[in-house]
């Protein structure tokens, strides 16, 4: 029983640290934004642009959720890092394929595929030098 209630406390615990952990990154501020916006506005903004262009079902929000969280992460990251070495467009396009493709491969593993098709389909008009 002891067993059972420490692992009950472990499991607790980190769920609690992992939740206030991404909370944490969600609150921060978007580098490109000067209006104050945060990471987990722009999550939130991107999210309900996808659940109508590729009809996401309850089911597949929260993988969807985190997918695009990951991505918008990633590429505040790197636009503090370009920040730091010298940015241009080239380099802050390449950035932006790069991580728009992983966005697109990681979204493969939750979405059918009708709604994949269209995502590849639209992402090749934005990004005709993607990779996908």
């Amino acid at each position: 029983m002891k067993r059972f209630s420490l692992f009950l406390t472990l499991l607790v615990g980190l769920t609690t640290f992992t939740f206030a952990q991404q909370k944490s990154v969600e609150d921060e501020k978007f580098v490109f934004l000067n209006n104050g916006a945060t990471i987990g506005m722009i999550t939130k903004s991107v999210l309900k642009a996808d659940k109508q262009r590729l009809k996401l079902t309850d089911q597949q929000l929260p993988k969807a959720r985190q997918v695009i969280l990951d991505a918008v992460v990633k590429y505040n990251d790197g636009v503090k890092k370009l920040k730091s070495t010298g940015m241009n467009q080239k380099k802050l396009r390449t950035l932006a394929v790069g991580i728009e493709d992983d966005k697109v491969r990681a979204y493969k593993s939750i979405l059918t595929p009708d709604q994949y098709n269209t995502l590849v389909t639209q992402h090749k008009k934005v990004y005709p030098e993607s990779k996908v």
